[in-house]
């Protein structure tokens, strides 16, 4: 089975975030989130509900292991 992905509002997750099996796609999609909401922060997260990448506005932010 592939690796799933999901995002959404990193302060409020939802059981309704939307998943993807392309994380690239992902990523594309919560930037693009972020932006439409004013910069709000949008998390790209795995299926163990890790944090992969933070987007807020047009910054970029990847949690440090």
């Amino acid at each position: 089975m592939s690796q799933r992905y999901r995002y959404g509002l990193y302060l409020n997750p939802q059981p309704s975030d939307v998943w993807q099996t392309d994380l690239a796609e992902s990523e594309r999609l919560a930037r693009q989130m972020s932006v439409d909401n004013q910069g709000a922060p949008i998390a790209v997260w795995d299926e163990d509900d890790r944090t992969l990448k933070l987007f807020a506005g047009y910054e970029e932010f990847v949690p440090a292991r």
